[in-house]
């Protein structure tokens, strides 16, 4: 694909996607909001500890091939159709292996009610199994506006699925039909746009997809280690602390990583198939890296910061008193959750350039640090202990995925880590700023005014900051907007 083919596919790709993300914030916001207030912790625990194992198991649902797909060089029909064989098959083995293992995984948590949570979950690894292989496709064709259409479609239908039955009184199981409903519609979406279902190969040969195993090999590894290392602390707190604990936290840490996830999950999707078409062109890989990592930063930061500076009062006033727990935990996850999805960001760069070793490396040393770090964390001070072991994990594999991400890209160590300077000042004076107003405001005041006014003295401070300090970061953020929004050109 020529250059200005490829730019312009992306940039409308990124329309889509961030429209879509976007659109999907509003929706899932005021969503997820109504249903935490609506259910209990302990129902979030059990989805929670369900949605851990599934997930876990899930990761080896198709070996790293559908990543492999999106970055092969070419993609017949006979490969398609192998990939597509071997992922329902290993779907329906591991969905079998599971409902057998629910029991015993359910006893080992101390949750009996946790056995026909997990059975009906598998239900979405089959569903899904259908649209990996269309889905790699789209995305190997830069068709985001397709799969932005998808995701915005399955989210809805679940969404209302998961609302009427929390409504309905249906507890955690309104969490599991949701899912399962977003699954199904999300599938029939993509197989719709894709044109129809990639019919499995009926042969056992796997030649096929051979030339994808080594790439894949390193993805399943990355993708094996993140898991642990993002869900270890779940684990952890499900095993030590009791079900509604867990809910706690579970909710704070979906809560602290929600503003972020979502972008983040785009800016991976558009990235990765773009940055894997640059690699011929070493010094535009090298600036749209960097330039990646600074508006990320700028975004990132203003929001989980802000997050964590009202925790409190967001707390208080939005979920209700089921949820006071979660305050301290929120505050601790949202402050470390920008380093968190920067690294993900330098992971999906350097699978990117073909050097998927450094993702993996920096998640084997994760996968240690992070467990032992909250299970001493969780056996001092419970809860709160947990959350804050993440002050501690999260600078050091920061500097660890830098320091890989340098190397990767040959840069030196400070282009990686200095666009995040002018956003960590910012977010410093916002948080101080709302501190300040917090201690001035009379106890009288409502507690709703109390967080709209923290709320917009937060985000003021953090824009006027950046004017201040860097305008530079503005002008790029204001370009690249007006870049995004602009019509592609004519190829």
């Amino acid at each position: 694909m020529k250059i200005r083919s490829l730019r312009d596919s992306a940039l409308s790709g990124v329309r889509w996607t961030v429209a879509s993300r976007f659109g999907l914030q509003l929706i899932t916001w005021p969503v997820t909001i109504l249903v935490m207030r609506l259910l209990e912790p302990r129902d979030y625990g059990l989805l929670a500890l369900a949605t851990i194992v599934i997930g876990f198991i899930a990761l080896f649902s198709e070996l790293g091939l559908g990543a492999g797909l999106v970055q092969a060089d070419e993609v017949d029909e006979a490969r398609a159709r192998t990939a597509s064989g071997v992922i329902l098959g290993l779907n329906l083995l591991i969905a079998i292996c599971l409902i057998a293992a629910a029991p015993f995984i359910a006893a080992w948590f101390n949750e009996p009610a946790l056995t026909p949570v997990m059975r009906l979950l598998t239900l979405e690894l089959v569903i899904s199994a259908f649209a990996a292989v269309p889905s790699a496709l789209l995305e190997r064709q830069l068709r985001f506006r397709e799969l932005s259409l998808a995701l915005v479609i399955g989210n809805l239908a679940g969404s209302a699925v998961t609302v009427i039955a929390a409504l309905a009184g249906l507890g955690v199981w309104s969490l599991v039909l949701g899912a399962l409903v977003l699954a199904s519609v999300r599938t029939l979406a993509l197989l719709v746009y894709h044109g129809g279902i990639v019919w499995p190969a009926l042969s056992l040969d796997l030649t096929p997809v051979r030339a994808l195993a080594q790439f894949s090999g390193h993805v399943i590894g990355a993708r094996v280690l993140w898991y642990w290392y993002s869900q270890s602390d779940q684990v952890i707190v499900g095993r030590l602390l009791q079900g509604a604990q867990l809910g706690n936290y579970n909710v704070a840490s979906q809560l602290a990583s929600l503003p972020v996830g979502k972008v983040m999950d785009t800016v991976n999707r558009v990235s990765f198939p773009v940055l894997s078409r640059l690699r011929s062109d070493a010094d535009k890989l090298r600036s749209t890296c960097q330039q990646l990592l600074g508006l990320f930063a700028v975004y990132s930061i203003g929001v989980c910061w802000g997050l964590a500076a009202v925790a409190a009062d967001f707390v208080t006033v939005v979920l209700g008193p089921n949820w006071l727990r979660a305050i301290e935990v929120l505050a601790i996850l949202a402050w470390v959750a920008p380093l968190r999805t920067i690294c993900s960001l330098h992971n999906t760069m350097t699978t990117a350039l073909g050097t998927p070793q450094a993702a993996t490396k920096e998640l084997a040393v994760a996968s240690v640090i992070t467990p032992a770090a909250i299970l001493i964390g969780a056996n001092w001070n419970g809860l709160n202990g947990a959350a804050t072991a993440w002050l501690v994990i999260a600078p050091l594999l920061y500097s660890l995925s830098a320091w890989l991400t340098a190397r990767a890209l040959q840069l030196r160590l400070l282009d990686t880590v200095k666009p995040l300077v002018i956003p960590v000042a910012c977010g410093t004076i916002m948080y101080g700023a709302v501190w300040l107003l917090g201690a001035a405001l009379s106890e009288r005041i409502p507690a709703v005014a109390v967080l709209v006014l923290k709320i917009l003295l937060g985000a003021a401070t953090y824009l006027v900051a950046l004017r201040i300090i860097g305008p530079r970061v503005v002008r790029e953020g204001l370009a690249l907007g007006r870049e995004l929004m602009r019509p592609a050109s004519a190829t």
